[in-house]
């Protein structure tokens, strides 16, 4: 697994603890709502993660951009920075 790879299991793993408690849920209760199983949610938080979301954070990669970006709605500043980097990179090829 390369340090970018690490380091977005990571950033996903204690994003979604935070959000869990800030919401005041427990692992049981977010799997719940969100239709997974409490040891999903653990192997998340504990970045025991499986092949679907290492998948889209080596697509992000290959893309050059975060992997939050591929979830961001077209409003957001940053995925319109990225679109804009990218129209640039693809106009020097």
């Amino acid at each position: 697994m390369s340090v970018n790879e690490e380091s977005s299991y990571t950033t996903l793993a204690n994003n979604i603890y935070k959000f869990r408690v800030l919401n005041k849920l427990s692992q049981k209760e977010l799997a719940e709502k969100s239709n997974v199983s409490a040891a999903y949610i653990s192997q998340i938080e504990n970045c025991r993660l499986n092949k679907g979301i290492s998948s889209v954070i080596k697509i992000a990669q290959a893309l050059q951009v975060p992997p939050c970006i591929l979830f961001a709605e077209e409003s957001c500043q940053r995925y319109l920075q990225c679109i804009e980097r990218a129209v640039s990179l693809s106009s020097r090829v």
